[in-house]
């Protein structure tokens, strides 16, 4: 696993004096956080701790020593073994998290993760890229991402993180209700996003896509439904009947298609996740 992970943060360096009291009291990282110690001069003890904070194990860390990772969650403290030492800390994570962890933006949505398995990398887009949590997982991945979005404020915040990982990544405004794709993409990703839109647009902006999707290229969108079983009270302009994304896509391969029960990030009056039913395909084109 080590050898996949990817550090996202550093700390400063530390001596005796500095370093943090929380550090030497019991803590843990997050979940999906691993720490690394990286010890410049003297030595630094590392104690493992149960959760209720009793001493398991003790290591010495010493310069120039390749020191075994603090994993998620593990219960841990420091101190310093030596009066001289110097070190510094690092988080890593696995690549999935990496913009999420370091810019706290939104999770890769699962759909995307799993499709990034299965299309080949090419030339991407990102319709209603928010802050750009699945456009940035796609540009990792090998893919050549634009990703568009109508909310200025997001693609001001995805634009500042374009900048700061150097990345070649066109991010534009763009209005999704006036189907006015010119180019043409091996990949069009579109999650969560379609229940915003204009709800008499919707076959133009979905013939709008599949005109401007290369030959054997995919559709990936997820949206919310409104069925009997899980009939969808929030006020959204547009959710699908059941079949009907399934009927758009008729002439194409569905690679995946379900209309599973799922929970949005919103809570009801009782503080639990809404569930409603939720449209999600990946297609690809004859």
């Amino acid at each position: 696993m080590t050898q996949k992970l990817i550090a996202y943060k550093r700390m400063p360096i530390w001596t005796k004096d500095t370093m943090p009291e929380a550090l030497q009291r019991k803590h843990n990282t997050k979940v999906g956080t691993w720490g690394k110690i990286t010890v410049l001069k003297g030595q630094l003890r590392f104690i493992e701790l149960t959760a209720e904070g009793e001493e398991i194990a003790s290591h010495i860390f010493e310069a120039g020593a390749e020191n075994p990772m603090a994993e998620p969650q593990a219960w841990h403290r420091v101190e310093a073994a030596t009066d001289d030492v110097e070190w510094y800390l690092e988080f890593y994570c696995e690549p999935k998290d990496y913009f999420p962890k370091k810019y706290n933006t939104n999770p890769v949505h699962s759909e995307v993760l799993e499709a990034v398995g299965i299309v080949p990398a090419g030339k991407a887009l990102d319709l209603g890229c928010g802050q750009g949590r699945n456009a940035l997982f796609l540009a990792q991945h090998g893919f050549d991402v634009t990703a568009v979005d109508q909310n200025e404020l997001a693609l001001e915040i995805l634009q500042s993180i374009v900048a700061e990982e150097d990345l070649e990544m066109p991010v534009g405004l763009y209005d999704i209700n006036a189907a006015s794709l010119t180019q043409d993409y091996d990949l069009i990703v579109s999650t969560v996003v379609f229940m915003f839109l204009e709800a008499d647009r919707i076959p133009a902006i979905i013939r709008n896509m599949q005109e401007h999707t290369t030959s054997g290229g995919y559709n990936l969108i997820v949206c919310v439904m409104d069925t009997e079983d899980y009939p969808c009270q929030m006020p959204f302009s547009f959710t699908f009947k059941e079949g009907e994304l399934a009927e758009y896509y008729k002439d194409w391969e569905l690679v995946k298609y379900n209309e599973n029960p799922g929970h949005l990030h919103r809570r009801d009056e009782n503080g639990h996740r809404i569930q409603l039913r939720f449209a999600t395909m990946l297609a690809r084109k004859p």
